[in-house]
């Protein structure tokens, strides 16, 4: 009798004129369909993964695969949901509780009501039929810890209705018709999963309810297409294949599917590296971690989109992921790998997004987006469909470029993250510059590398300045036996789960070895500024990089006014009276002017720069790494040796027929005295980076006079790291002192990262369902801890500045045009009484209905751009965000 009403069980409703309603059953199917059609178009090697899940080849393992999945809503088949529409209880038959909640969980409760049935009427294995239910469970984004779970299943009277045997004979007939449809076979005898089967499971049951949800496409059925429930599904099938073209989910296919030579894919002999990188490839015989060191400008980028080539052709990886350090470093990288990839000509349209919070401010993505630029009758064309833009299905897309931020918040207990770990399973994933993180985020990233290598990814990690700590951490990371003998820098790395890691040295390319002369400065801005005008010709190129913004804003304010230098209609430096430009790249610009500062330094000091006259760049950190610029003459402040030299590689990056110095010249703030100047107020230096390893950088570069790259980089790394740099005498005090405060931040820092994740994929530690409680970084009006963090700072908001002309809209809902406009201004601000100050007056009412400006925060200007609450806070035209009062930050 239950089996036959459950035709009125509904599982989505319609609101208005016509009030409508969707079977249960029907929605079930829709899902279950939406799934196959997905694992359809994915390669086999994704097909026999999802299998291992279960312990079954892929031909036993589907059908059971499907039932799961579609019983994901199961618990929708309870009266506390199906009151939310009591106009149909009365024609399913069924008995409702008195005192029935309509607040309920249905995730929850089927759950709890899919393990029973599998346990009882299948003869599942307890655990593994308690866990396949969990993860089909928690579509919504979150895991019911285990009191949610006791509640559920102990019923309390009628909230569930998990105790009514009405609602569990209704249950038990639905997942008898589905396991009709499917017929599959014995149950499977695996006793549990692994927590990389759970997040593979959990992850694609989301991805197929959220297509199989749209009703663009999946429109609802009626109580009489519930009678024939074969055909029902046959048509959904056909549906599914629609819907996911639509959004741009094409079949998973290799873009090479011969093998080829460095040469047949980029036009030109390899350099020594991708030489090795390729032999390297040819002795895998599954996915890899791979490890590349080599000096700046030796070709570590196209050794890895090589990499992915290889390494997608021989194990079916299906896609791309690189993840760089910053926002301005992805966009370069956008631009090269988008390159790349049309270069293959593939055979089916390619999805490739840009991933990071100002991608809207990037015109080739843009282009990719909003143009509809492929065409189906082309090879190898290119979009960005928009139904990934989302930031919860950027990493489904087969093809992507961002920050390292998107790939960790994979492994952090946020809602859904199972959804981004699926989208990043089977796939290639680049880290770049590995070394430019402290020791929290380093701790995430080497935890990623777990998760990836247990999800059947391959990944391809480079550094030109890597510490041999951070080796040995990653080689234990991916399970690898740590080398006694290693072999010299240059090399690469293969890290083999079990064994010894397996090296390849290999020569630095001989065009690209300079002696860079080595000279002093002192830390003041006017001598940085007369170091510059000494050593930088008439037509030099010359790049000041400082650690601060407020440093690099005084260094700017040390050149006269001059007349306003324009690019695109934006302000991004000036011009001097003997012609020389200055220009100022930091962080702290709207963020539309950035982008337009960003592409303009690479324009100018780029490999195919203009380069035209004598031009001096000031910048921060952002112009530190990937970003591809060219210099004669370089000041930095003192730096870890790392960054120092890292810094350097920007330094005649690329070979040119005539240079304005006869040799690169590379000055550091701080080494010019007999001890090391305090990092504290006014340079505060010691709030960007340990004292420790800048007190050993400026011991080892102190009575240098050059350095040889790439000779120098290895040992001058190893020496400031492995703490065998000779210090004086009188400055081993204040290292000891230092370095005992370093081990207690890194101990900490590495004790928080090993908490904040979602835990190890080979134990148990990952199934503390109450553990998955954190907010996205990007919730304004949360606390930073409670957030799932994937760097260390302080906290930070976006603020959208806004000018008198804007105030009477700053409270309101802006129109589309308008609010993108706003968004386009946006600046990262973490100074602590802008952010308390900004927190206190709160997101306009109107703002909190806008997609794009809901998490920001309005900075309401005067006539002279100061901050209205905020007085000692004034946006300059020319300076970018600029703090009256020296920054502590």
């Amino acid at each position: 009798m239950w089996r036959m009403n459950t035709q009125f069980l509904w599982a989505k409703s319609s609101t208005g004129s016509s009030p409508n309603y969707h079977p249960l059953v029907l929605h079930l199917l829709d899902v279950a369909a939406s799934a196959e059609s997905i694992l359809e178009r994915e390669p086999e090697s994704t097909r026999i993964r999802m299998a291992d899940i279960l312990g079954l080849p892929w031909s036993e393992a589907r059908p059971w695969l499907l039932l799961l999945i579609a019983c994901h809503d199961l618990g929708k088949a309870c009266p506390g949901f199906q009151l939310k529409w009591p106009a149909l209880i009365p024609l399913t038959g069924l008995t409702v509780p008195r005192g029935t909640e309509t607040r309920v969980n249905h995730g929850f409760v089927g759950q709890a009501a899919l393990s029973d049935i599998l346990c009882n009427e299948f003869g599942w294995p307890d655990k593994l039929a308690d866990l396949a239910a969990d993860a089909v469970g928690c579509h919504h984004g979150e895991r019911a810890s285990q009191r949610a779970q006791a509640d559920a299943l102990l019923a309390m009277p009628g909230r569930a209705g998990i105790s009514s045997d009405q609602w569990r004979q209704v249950r038990g007939g639905i997942v008898a018709d589905i396991y009709a449809l499917f017929s599959p076979g014995s149950a499977p005898q695996k006793l549990k999963m692994s927590g990389p089967d759970f997040m593979l499971l959990a992850g694609l049951t989301s991805f197929a309810d959220w297509i199989g949800s749209n009703e663009s496409y999946f429109m609802f059925g009626t109580a009489d297409d519930c009678n024939d429930l074969a055909d029902w599904y046959r048509r959904r099938r056909q549906i599914a294949n629609v819907a996911l073209a639509a959004i741009g989910w094409s079949p998973r296919s290799p873009l090479s599917q011969t093998e080829r030579t460095f040469a047949e894919v980029f036009g030109r002999s390899p350099r020594p590296l991708q030489s090795a990188m390729a032999l390297s490839l040819r002795e895998l015989d599954k996915p890899a971690v791979i490890l590349v060191e080599a000096p700046m400008g030796e070709g570590k980028t196209e050794a890895a989109l090589y990499a992915h080539l290889e390494l997608q052709r021989r194990f079916q990886h299906r896609g791309l992921y690189v993840a760089l350090p910053s926002k301005a470093t992805g966009n370069a990288m956008f631009t090269r790998v988008h390159k790349f990839l049309l270069q293959q000509k593939s055979d089916h349209v390619l999805d490739f997004q840009l991933l990071h919070g100002a991608k809207l401010l990037n015109d080739e993505f843009e282009g990719l987006r909003t143009s509809a630029i492929h065409d189906e009758q082309k090879l190898g064309s290119i979009r960005a469909a928009e139904w990934f833009t989302h930031k919860k299905r950027a990493l489904l897309s087969e093809y992507g470029v961002g920050t390292v931020d998107q790939s960790l918040t994979t492994i952090l207990p946020v809602r859904h993250n199972f959804v981004r770990l699926w989208g990043l399973a089977n796939r290639v994933v680049v880290l770049d510059e590995i070394h430019a993180y402290d020791k929290y985020t380093s701790t995430l990233i080497q935890h990623l590398v777990r998760w990836l290598q247990a999800l059947g990814s391959s990944v391809v990690m480079l550094s030109a300045t890597l510490s041999p700590s951070l080796r040995r951490d990653l080689a234990r990371a991916a399970g690898s036996k740590i080398p006694t003998d290693e072999e010299a820098y240059p090399r690469l790395t293969v890290f083999r789960e079990g064994q010894e890691v397996r090296q390849y040295h290999f020569e630095a390319d001989l065009t690209r070895r300079l002696s860079v002369k080595l000279s002093r400065c002192g830390t003041d801005v006017a001598s940085i500024r007369q170091a510059l005008d000494g050593a930088l010709t008439a037509d030099g190129m010359g790049l000041a990089l400082l650690n601060t913004v407020q440093r690099a804003q005084d260094l700017y304010r040390q050149f006269p006014d001059g007349t306003p230098f324009l690019s695109n209609g934006v302000r991004v430096g000036k011009t001097l009276e003997d012609g020389t430009v200055v220009l100022l790249f930091h962080a702290r610009f709207r963020a539309d002017e950035r982008q337009v500062r960003e592409e303009f330094a690479v324009d100018q000091f780029g490999e195919r720069g203009k380069r035209e006259g004598r031009r001096i760049l000031i910048a921060t950190q952002v112009a530190e790494q990937s970003l591809d610029l060219d210099f004669d003459v370089m000041i930095t402040d003192l730096a870890p040796i790392d960054l120092v030299l890292q810094r350097a590689g920007r330094l005649w990056r690329h070979k040119r027929a005539k240079r304005a110095v006869p040799q690169p010249e590379l000055f550091v703030t701080g080494i010019d005295e007999d001890a090391p100047p305090s990092f504290a107020r006014p340079l505060w230096w010691g709030k960007v980076y340990r004292e420790d390893l800048l007190l050993r950088t400026w011991s080892v570069l102190r009575g240098k006079t050059s350095i040889a790259l790439p000779d120098d980089i290895d040992p001058m790394v190893e020496s400031v790291y492995e703490e065998s740099a000779p210090i004086p005498e009188f400055l081993e005090a204040r290292l000891d002192a230092a370095i005992l405060l370093a081990d207690g931040e890194m101990s900490a820092q590495f004790s928080q990262a090993n908490m904040s994740v979602v835990g190890l994929p080979g134990d148990s530690s990952w199934n503390n369902p109450s553990a998955y409680v954190l907010y996205d970084e990007d919730q304004p009006d949360v606390h930073r801890s409670l957030m799932a963090q994937t760097r260390l700072g302080p906290d930070s908001i976006i603020v959208i500045p806004i000018y008198p002309s804007d105030k009477f809209l700053a409270t309101v809902a802006p129109a589309r045009q308008l609010e993108r406009e706003w968004f386009m201004r946006a600046i990262n601000v973490s100074r602590a009484d802008v952010v308390v100050a900004l927190r206190k007056a709160g997101i306009p009412e109107g703002w909190a209905k806008s997609p794009l400006l809901r998490n920001s925060f309005p900075l309401l200007l005067d006539e002279d751009n100061k901050a209205i609450l905020l007085p000692n806070v004034q946006l300059h035209e020319d300076l970018g965000l600029v703090y009256a009062a020296r920054e502590k930050e």
